[in-house]
C-alpha cells in the first residue's frame, strides 16, 4: 500500500512539474544562444544556470517554512500569493487580486482591489488535495471549491456578486450571488477572446421573469456560436481569476480553491464537490449551420435541437440585474421552445435535485 502510495505521489508531482513547466515555457524569453556554440557547451552553461537557481529555490523554501511558522505562532496573515502544506494542513496559491486584468471597471472589481487581502482557505483532511496544483485535470467537479449556500426566495431575490463581498457565513450566502459573478466573469472573458457568447436556458428565464439570476437554481446557462476560440486562452485566463474550466459532457466552470473570495465562500463541513452541487456555469455550442439552423446542444425542442436562424439573429440584449448581455433574437421563442408556454410560471426545484450530464436543461 506504502510503494502504491508513493508512486501515486510521484506521478502527482510529475504532473505538477510538468504544468509548472508549460506555464514558464509560455511567459518567459528563451535565452539567447550563439548558434556557433558547441553543444556540450550549452550544456554546460545552462547547467552552470539551473544549479543556482535550483539552490535559490532551496534556500527560499527553508525561509519560507521559517516566516510561515513565525506567522502562525504570532496569529499573523499569511500573504495570498504564498502556497504552505504540511501534513495535516495545507493554504492553496490564492489569485492575486492586483494582478488580474478584468474587462470593465465596474464597482464590484474596485471593491475588491480596494479590500485587505483575505486569507487563503485552509484545507484539512481529504480537501488537502485541493491545494495541488495539477489536481484540476483530473478532478473535474471535485476540484470546484465546497460551497453551500441558500436558494430560498424571497431572501435570495435579485441577489448580487456584491454581497458577496459582505457575506459571512453560509446562512447568508446566495447561490444566487455566486451564480452571478460566474455569469460576468465567464461572459466578458468570452468577449474578450473574440467568441460570441449568449444568455440561453434557465439564465435567460430570469433575465425575462425579473431581471436577475433565478434565486433557486444552481447553475448558469451560457451559449457559443461555433466553437470556442482559442480555448486554453480563456481556460487560462479563468484561471488566474480563480476559476476551474472543466471538460464534463460539455464546457464547465466553477469556482475554484485559487478564487481571491475563497476563504469567504468555503465550506469546510462539505465533502469534496460532488457532480453538479456547487454554483456552476454550463457552456452550451450552437453550431450555424447551412441549412437555415442552428443547432444548440442539450436543446430538444419541436425541431430537436434545431431552432432556425432568423429565430437567433440578429442577436437582441436582455438584463440581469442591470447589466445588458447578448441572446437570441426570439427570447419568447426560444423559452417556449424549451420549457412550453408556461415558461413565465416558475416550478421551484431543491438544492438536491441535480440533472444528468446528458440531460438537456431541466425546467427552472
Amino acid at each position: 500500500m506504502e510503494v502504491k502510495q508513493m508512486e501515486k505521489e510521484v506521478k502527482q508531482t510529475e504532473e505538477e512539474i510538468k504544468e509548472i513547466e508549460e506555464e514558464v515555457n509560455e511567459n518567459s524569453p528563451a535565452l539567447p544562444i550563439d548558434p556557433d556554440e558547441q553543444g556540450p557547451d550549452r550544456y554546460f552553461r545552462t547547467k552552470a544556470i539551473c544549479i543556482p537557481a535550483l539552490m535559490l529555490l532551496l534556500v527560499g523554501i527553508v525561509v519560507l517554512g521559517c516566516v510561515t511558522k513565525t506567522q502562525l505562532i504570532v496569529g499573523a496573515p499569511l500573504p495570498v500569493e504564498l502556497s504552505v502544506s504540511t501534513q495535516d494542513w495545507c493554504m492553496p496559491n490564492v489569485s492575486n487580486i492586483s494582478e488580474i486584468e478584468y474587462h470593465s471597471g465596474h464597482r464590484f472589481y474596485s471593491a475588491l482591489k480596494d479590500m485587505s487581502p483575505l486569507e487563503a482557505p485552509i484545507f484539512r483532511g481529504r480537501h488537502r488535495v485541493l491545494c495541488k496544483r495539477g489536481a484540476r485535470k483530473r478532478l473535474e467537479y471535485r476540484y470546484c471549491l465546497p460551497i453551500s449556500g441558500r436558494l430560498d426566495t424571497p431572501f435570495c431575490m435579485a441577489a448580487d456578486r456584491m454581497d458577496l463581498l459582505i457575506v459571512r457565513s453560509p446562512e447568508s450566502l446566495c447561490y444566487a450571488s455566486v451564480l452571478h459573478m460566474l455569469l460576468v466573469d465567464v461572459y466578458d472573458e468570452l468577449k474578450a477572446t473574440g467568441n460570441i457568447p449568449l444568455i440561453l436556458y434557465g439564465s435567460l428565464l430570469g433575465a425575462v421573469r425579473n431581471g436577475s439570476v433565478i434565486p433557486y437554481t444552481e447553475d448558469i446557462d451560457i451559449g457559443y456560436v461555433d466553437k470556442i476560440r482559442t480555448t486554453r486562452r480563456v481556460r487560462k485566463a479563468l484561471r488566474k481569476k480563480g476559476y476551474h474550466m472543466f471538460r464534463y459532457g460539455i464546457w464547465r466552470v466553477c469556482v475554484a480553491p485559487t478564487h481571491p473570495l475563497a476563504s469567504r465562500l468555503y465550506d469546510p463541513s462539505l465533502p469534496l464537490t460532488r457532480d453538479y452541487s456547487v454554483p456552476y456555469l454550463d457552456l452550451y455550442g450552437m453550431t450555424n449551420g447551412t441549412e437555415g439552423f442552428y443547432d444548440v446542444a442539450k436543446l430538444a425542442a419541436s425541431h430537436g435541437s434545431l431552432v432556425a436562424t432568423g429565430k437567433v439573429e440578429p442577436f437582441s440584449q436582455v438584463t440581469i440585474n442591470g447589466m445588458p448581455f447578448d441572446t437570441v433574437h426570439d427570447p419568447h421563442f426560444f423559452l417556449t421552445e424549451a420549457y412550453g408556454p408556461n415558461y413565465m410560471t416558475p416550478i421551484p426545484r431543491t438544492k438536491a435535485r441535480h440533472r444528468s450530464k446528458t440531460l438537456s436543461p431541466s425546467e427552472t
